[in-house]
């Protein structure tokens, strides 16, 4: 290859690399006051969720209506909603990622993904045990 090539594919390595660093940085996760200061947008909150407080679901009534109670990294706690089904053991997630806004009392949620620690430790174990 002539060295001109060379430059130019190291030069489109390094560009795409430094695209791609930009945007893996960019989402951060916010909180339930940062939601309420703008409720016109969007926010990615990630809490744990409260399982000493009512999670209301009936599919037979509303399979699009979901409720549960999530605490953020700030400690406050509030109501979400999604307009989503419950997920599949979703008493079981320690933390909870979603994506929506507030409305001063409710999170409405429009994307809900459940994290199970306890699933992938499980796994791991497994795997270990397997190795073995």
């Amino acid at each position: 290859m002539k060295p001109r090539v060379i430059i130019l594919l190291i030069m489109l390595a390094v560009a795409i690399a430094a695209i791609m660093s930009t945007y893996s940085g960019a989402e951060k996760s916010s909180t339930f006051v940062e939601a309420d200061a703008n409720p016109n947008e969007t926010y990615h909150i990630t809490g744990f969720l409260i399982k000493d407080k009512p999670m209301e679901y009936d599919p037979r009534i509303d399979p699009n209506y979901f409720s549960f109670y999530l605490k953020d990294k700030n400690g406050d706690i509030r109501k979400v909603v999604s307009t989503n089904p419950k997920q599949q053991d979703f008493e079981r997630a320690e933390t909870v990622n979603m994506y929506g806004r507030s409305d001063g009392k409710v999170f409405r949620a429009s994307k809900v993904m459940p994290k199970c620690p306890s699933k992938y430790k499980d796994e791991q174990n497994n795997n270990s045990i397997q190795s073995s």
